[in-house]
């Protein structure tokens, strides 16, 4: 490492990309080989899972590669700022992208390319990292650890699947030094926090996992969930000795940003409809009034999010419960382009639904986070009330 310089090194990692004349491991990853493939899904799902993220999210892949995550994180519908410093590996990742383009309208992904020093993006500018199996190639990983801290906004957090402290010395490893010169370092956590913490980073969580799953018989299964001490051994000892060389962390940049109406998980809130019971005219609309109460500890977005805006909405059913029409209408909880509804409170809300046909109709009330969930998903309570609309001038 201390032999060449970062731009000797930012050649080399180059040049392993440059000198591929087949690019179709890489570009069919993760489903590259049967030997590769598990580890790939799985660390990645790992760190995704620990980042929790959501959509609209910028989120910074710090060596990128070939882009493949990255293409996964676009699909999931974040911002994909994808950094590596080869070009001929972006490039491949654009191809990638332009072969395999994300389903329905998602963020256009940013290919930024990585000298080496400094990350050509604002402070404060994305909202987590993920790097996967990329920080051991780095030659200057408190340099980088600072880079990585700046631009990451408060409140947000990096994600990292890497090898252990033995990793230099595996026999792959050896080979890709020798052959190629890029760097293959050993992970110590010691050191990384130590560098983290001058990066401003508060502080590092590392996640605990198996690889290879334990394979047990009936008994031995019953046993291991009944805490039997035999089954819970064998876990804990093919755990722990795959993470004699597994490092997969967490850094965080202070304590975690409220979470919002993006995230489904906790998403609930209290309705109230008056009158119980309506009569109108033909061609009338119905006018009800509604309260609202946002009963969980997320911000619910106004309206004009591109995800996760909060509505009122409204499925119409028969009198005897048989389907009119699912999502017969969804009302803004406040006027105009809306805006933030905070735990605990609450709003009311004028309803005016489009006219039915003649019939007698059930009204039921749900919350929708838009992109992401009905309320009701998470047990959240679904309000009824009834109408009817009388044929002609009837009423």
């Amino acid at each position: 490492m201390a032999a060449s310089s970062i731009e000797e090194h930012c050649r080399l990692a180059e040049n392993y990309f440059a000198r591929l004349t087949d690019w179709t491991y890489h570009l069919a990853k993760p489903l590259c080989s049967f030997e590769d493939t598990p580890q790939l899904l799985i660390n990645f799902a790992m760190v995704l899972q620990g980042l929790e993220l959501c959509q609209g999210l910028t989120v910074l892949e710090f060596g990128a590669g070939t882009c493949w995550a990255a293409r996964m994180l676009t699909q999931l519908g974040c911002k994909v700022i994808a950094c590596d410093v080869s070009a001929s590996a972006l490039e491949i990742g654009r191809e990638l992208y332009r072969r395999n383009p994300p389903a329905g309208d998602r963020p256009e992904p940013q290919f930024l390319l990585f000298d080496g020093h400094r990350l050509d993006l604002p402070d404060a500018s994305v909202d987590r990292v993920i790097c996967l199996d990329a920080f051991h190639h780095v030659p200057n990983p408190g340099d980088v650890l600072r880079e990585l801290g700046r631009v990451l906004a408060p409140g947000g957090f990096a994600g990292f699947a890497e090898p252990g402290p033995e990793h230099s010395k595996s026999a792959q490893s050896q080979y890709e030094m020798r052959t190629a010169g890029v760097i293959e370092n050993d992970i110590r956590i010691e050191e990384i926090w130590r560098l983290a913490r001058k990066a401003g980073f508060t502080d590092l969580k590392l996640a605990v996992f198996l690889l290879e799953p334990l394979f047990l018989r009936v008994n031995e299964f019953e046993e291991f969930l009944e805490g039997g001490r035999s089954s819970t051994d064998r876990f804990t000892d093919a755990t722990r000795q795959f993470m004699q060389n597994q490092r997969n962390f967490f850094l965080y940049k202070g304590p975690p940003a409220p979470k919002d109406s993006r995230y489904r998980q906790g998403l609930t809130g209290t309705i109230g409809i008056s009158p119980a019971n309506s009569s109108v005219n033909e061609g009338e609309p119905i006018k009800l009034k509604a309260t609202v109460t946002n009963s969980s500890k997320s911000i619910w977005l106004p309206v004009v999010a591109p995800a996760g805006g909060v509505l009122l909405g409204c499925h119409v059913r028969h009198a005897d419960g048989t389907s009119f029409r699912e999502s017969y209408q969804w009302i803004a909880l406040t006027p105009g382009e809306g805006r933030k509804i905070f735990p605990g409170e609450t709003v009311t809300v004028d309803v005016e639904l489009t006219p039915l046909p003649p019939g007698s109709y059930i009204l039921e009330f749900d919350l929708v986070s838009n992109g992401i969930c009905w309320f009701v998903m998470n047990d959240s309570e679904v309000v009824s009330v009834r109408a009817e609309v009388l044929p002609g001038d009837a009423l």
